[in-house]
């Protein structure tokens, strides 16, 4: 059995038996306790996150290829680039952040040389100063290191090369990985 698998059964059951049992509980006036949390929601990120690919991630980013850059949208018509990312993520019940800033806090860091399709890959931008200013998708990771990233630029959503996009190359902050597979 794959341990993955393993896993995300135990924790769905865990899951699944702390709602039930939650659901069950009754205080006074057949009320259900004050303490109870709805996991369903959580679950299916959970569930989510151990069984999305990278492949997936950026099978559904290219339906938005061309779509037009608007500073604030979340989507799905137009994007900035943090509402391009969380909203791609969002469509397989994956939440992140709408803020890029945020993003950059969530999942785990990872270095460049062990870049996958899928990561998150982060860039500062003349607003942001040093900081986070900009995000994208790694779509494709070169044998070299090179990578491709698909993202909502003031161009729309495109697909630009690391190495060529000097704009870009020259603004790398780092990356974070936010499933696990």
């Amino acid at each position: 059995m794959d341990f993955k698998y393993i896993v995300t059964t135990f924790l769905l059951s865990t899951f699944t038996f702390l709602s039930t049992s939650a659901t069950d509980v009754v205080v006074g006036d057949d009320k259900p306790d004050a303490s109870y949390v709805d996991f369903s929601e959580s679950s299916d990120e959970l569930e989510a996150l151990f069984n999305v690919t990278g492949a997936d991630i950026i099978e559904n980013a290219m339906k938005y290829l061309g779509r037009p850059y608007r500073s604030g949208m979340k989507g799905p018509h137009a994007f900035d680039c943090s509402g391009f990312t969380s909203y791609v993520y969002g469509t397989k019940n994956i939440s992140l952040s709408p803020s890029s800033k945020t993003q950059y806090t969530q999942g785990v860091s990872v270095k460049r040389d062990e870049l996958r399709q899928g990561d998150l890959v982060f860039f500062t931008s003349p607003r942001s100063g040093r900081s986070v200013g900009h995000v994208g998708i790694v779509t494709e990771v070169e044998e070299d290191g090179n990578f491709h990233f698909v993202h909502a630029s003031r161009r729309g959503v495109v697909v630009d090369n690391y190495a060529k996009a000097g704009y870009y190359k020259g603004r790398y902050i780092g990356a974070r990985r936010i499933l696990d597979y």
